[in-house]
C-alpha cells in the first residue's frame, strides 16, 4: 500500500520531467548563458564586470532604438489584429468544409520561408509595383516613389508575416460564440454592430489578447525584415544586436542589449496580460447593463 502511494505521488513529477527538461534546455539555459555573457566583456575567463551595461546606459541611442523597436512591434501587432478580425469572424461562421479549405489556403504562405516572403514584399512595394501604381493613381504617391527603405515597409512586412497566425488565434476564440446567442440578440432588436460590440468582442477578447502577445514577441525581436526593407531609417534594436554578435564580435554588449529588449518585451506583454481580465470584466458589465435596460 505504501509503495503504491509513493509511486502515485511520483507519477506527476515523472510526467512533467520531459517538459521541464525541454524548457530548461530551450529557455532557462540559453537565458542564463545570455545573462552571463552580458557581465563578461573581457571574456568568460576574466572577472565579471558591469562595463557593457555602463556603456549601454551612457548612450541614449540604444534606449531610443529600444523604444522605436517596441513601438514598431506594437503598431504592427495592432494592425495585424485589425486586419485579421473580419476574416476570422467570417471563417468562424462558415461551414466546416469551406472553412477548412480557406484555412489551408491561409496557412500555406505561413509555411513558406520567411526570406522568400520578405523578397516577395520587396517586389510588391517597389516603384513599378501595382500597389505603388494604385497609390499614384489615387494621388497618394509621386511618380517613381516607393515605401521601400522606410519604417512603413518594415511594418507592412511584419503584418504580412504574422497575419495568418493572428487569424488562427482569433478564429479559435470566435468559434466559441454561440450562434443561438446572436440570433436571440437579433430577435430582441440588436443590430450587427451592437451584437459585435456587446457579444462577440467580449467573448473573443481573451483570444485577441493572446494573439497580440503571440505576434508582438517575434515582432519585437525581428531584424532581417528591417535590414532588407527598412534601410537606414528602419534600423531596429535587433539589427544592432545582430551586428554586435557577428560583425563587431562583442557578444557581451550584444547580450546586454538583448536583456534590455527582453525586459521591454516582458513589460509590454505583462501589460497586455493585465488587460485580458479587464476586457472580460468590461464585457460582463456591459452585457449586464444592456440586459437591465431591456
Amino acid at each position: 500500500m505504501m509503495r503504491r502511494r509513493i509511486l502515485s505521488s511520483l507519477t506527476t513529477p515523472m510526467l512533467l520531467l520531459p517538459a521541464a527538461g525541454v524548457l530548461a534546455l530551450m529557455v532557462v539555459i540559453p537565458l542564463a548563458v545570455l545573462i552571463w555573457f552580458s557581465f563578461a566583456p573581457d571574456g568568460t575567463d576574466a572577472p565579471l564586470s558591469l562595463d557593457s551595461y555602463q556603456r549601454m546606459f551612457e548612450t541614449p541611442l540604444y534606449f531610443r532604438l529600444a523604444l522605436k523597436t517596441l513601438l514598431t512591434a506594437g503598431i504592427s501587432a495592432v494592425a495585424t489584429a485589425a486586419l485579421a478580425w473580419s476574416p476570422a469572424w467570417v471563417l468562424s461562421r462558415l461551414a466546416a468544409r469551406t472553412r477548412n479549405l480557406i484555412l489551408l489556403a491561409i496557412i500555406i504562405p505561413y509555411l513558406t520561408s520567411y526570406l522568400l516572403l520578405i523578397y516577395s514584399i520587396f517586389v510588391v512595394l517597389g516603384p513599378g509595383s501595382p500597389i505603388m501604381a494604385l497609390l499614384r493613381l489615387l494621388g497618394l504617391a509621386a511618380p517613381g516613389a516607393s515605401i521601400l527603405y522606410t519604417q512603413a515597409a518594415t511594418v507592412v512586412m511584419l503584418v504580412y508575416e504574422n497575419l495568418p497566425l493572428m487569424i488562427f488565434v482569433l478564429f479559435s476564440g470566435m468559434q466559441r460564440v454561440d450562434g443561438n446567442v446572436l440570433a436571440a440578440a437579433g430577435s430582441l432588436g440588436a443590430g450587427p454592430w451592437r451584437r459585435m460590440w456587446y457579444i462577440v468582442f467580449p467573448l473573443a477578447a481573451p483570444a485577441l489578447v493572446s494573439g497580440l502577445v503571440m505576434v508582438f514577441v517575434p515582432m519585437g525581436g525581428a531584424f532581417v525584415e528591417s535590414a532588407i526593407l527598412g534601410g537606414p531609417n528602419g534600423l531596429l534594436l535587433g539589427n544592432v544586436i545582430a551586428d554586435q554578435m557577428t560583425r563587431a564580435d562583442d557578444p557581451s554588449f550584444g547580450s546586454a542589449l538583448s536583456i534590455l529588449l527582453l525586459l521591454g518585451t516582458l513589460l509590454l506583454t505583462g501589460l497586455l496580460a493585465a488587460i485580458r481580465p479587464a476586457l472580460q470584466w468590461l464585457g460582463t458589465g456591459r452585457r449586464a447593463r444592456h440586459a437591465a435596460a431591456v
